[in-house]
């Protein structure tokens, strides 16, 4: 048993510990967090938890704009992460002196592709779907799922902008991709937001999910006031909006926006949306309402059966998980546990380990998903760093997959509980 002075200590500093990481900041925009081990005139080495896993990894000095020690940037109150304080003009000079430099593994990435890929990327696709000849298709079904082919995917989008320059729509299809690329997959705002901005969605060109995550560009690199402004010139918004201004730290608009949306034909979405803002907030027995109005509405969705069934389902595991997300770690007994919860296509199973009253790994041990993106790292990496369920942001594009994930984590937990 620890000496009770021990635990107090523990206690008082398992906080500042956590909340003082290093953090290497990239010239892109991205921010590495973990321990930095080394500092040379060429390369900083840090080492970061990669979903339980201590990982070192080198970054040449060439690419970092900043190392911060045992400070950090602000956090804010309504996401996991980390996030810096720039204005926005900053935040629009730092996107187009870096984020129209290519990564430098762009070069030595070799290009690959099936040759009966169709490059003139005709919309709508023609024929059947098939993975082998339209480009989407291809980016969905093989590129997406496989992190091994994510720099392939860009390496190609590159390829299509060469050769098919004397199109213009083709060429900003390919752009719009890049954007989603950069910022779905390598979570790299700044090369998003040039490739969005390059191709005309801050005015309004492409479709409205574009718009959107331009907007999260916005306020992962630092300004709110960009996110807000981009939002409020959107004509249309997908439901994504409902998260990203709890993320902002909007709750109450976010609710309001939620509500009007659900008068609409989106009901269990907008509640389950609502419901995930209120858990982010802290103010969970709000989420247990509406994540029961989203089960209600379940009742009367008449949209695919699938997507009702799926829908119907991600309510009963958030509400089941909910009595848990008052659960501190410090509640909890030391030891290993795992627990499972859903997601978009079946269960995503996570294990967590617990010592002296602080989660110290997080692994996801088995999923199926295929529309991931970065959050199999990201939620991880993000619970890990608050050692709570409030506060905690679904990572955009994957919002399903993180969801699952925070609940699993809270259901494994509670079978630790003191």
């Amino acid at each position: 048993m620890l000496h009770p002075i021990l635990i107090v200590l523990l206690t008082a500093l398992a906080t500042p510990i956590l909340q003082a990481t290093d953090i290497v900041e990239l010239k892109s925009g991205k921010q590495i967090q973990g321990k930095v081990l080394s500092e040379t005139p060429q390369y900083v080495e840090i080492e970061i938890d990669a979903s339980g896993r201590k990982i070192v990894r080198k970054y040449p000095t060439r690419l970092i704009s900043e190392v911060r020690r045992g400070t950090g940037t602000e956090s804010s109150a309504s996401s996991g992460a980390m996030l810096p304080k720039r204005t926005e003009k900053e935040v629009l000079q730092l996107i187009e002196t870096t984020g129209g430099q290519s990564p430098d593994w762009l070069d030595s990435t070799p290009l690959r592709y099936p040759k009966t890929l169709d490059l003139s990327w005709p919309k709508p696709p023609k024929g059947p779907w098939n993975n082998s000849i339209n480009v989407g298709q291809f980016i969905w079904d093989r590129v997406n799922p496989n992190p091994g082919q994510w720099r392939n995917g860009v390496k190609l989008m590159h390829h299509i902008m060469t050769v098919q320059s004397s199109d213009r729509e083709v060429v900003q299809r390919a752009m719009i991709s890049l954007g989603t690329m950069y910022h779905n997959l390598f979570e790299d705002y700044a090369r998003a937001a040039y490739w969005w901005q390059k191709a005309g969605v801050d005015r309004g060109q492409g479709e409205p999910h574009a718009m959107l995550h331009l907007a999260n560009c916005y306020f992962r690199l630092g300004s709110k006031e960009l996110a807000k402004d981009m939002l409020g010139r959107m004509t249309r918004r997908p439901l994504g909006v409902i998260k990203l201004l709890g993320d902002l730290g909007e709750t109450d608009l976010a609710l309001r926006t939620a509500e009007a949306s659900a008068r609409g034909n989106s009901a269990v979405m907008s509640y389950l949306y609502a419901g995930d803002v209120c858990r982010v907030a802290g103010r969970l027995d709000e989420a247990e309402q509406y994540y029961r109005k989203a089960l209600a509405a379940s009742d009367n969705d008449k949209r695919n059966k699938n997507h009702a069934q799926r829908d119907r389902g991600r309510a009963q595991a958030s509400l089941a998980a909910l009595q848990f997300f008052r659960l501190s770690p410090k509640d909890v007994a030391d030891g290993t546990y795992s627990a499972s919860s859903l997601g978009y296509e079946d269960q995503v199973a996570v294990q967590v380990t617990v010592r002296d009253g602080i989660m110290t790994s997080i692994q996801v041990t088995k999923h199926r998903e295929k529309q991931f993106y970065s959050s199999i790292e990201d939620t991880p990496r993000n619970l890990l760093a608050r050692q709570a369920f409030a506060g905690v942001d679904t990572t955009s594009g994957a919002t399903i997959t993180s969801e699952a994930i925070i609940n699993a984590t809270a259901k494994a937990l509670a079978q630790g509980q003191r």
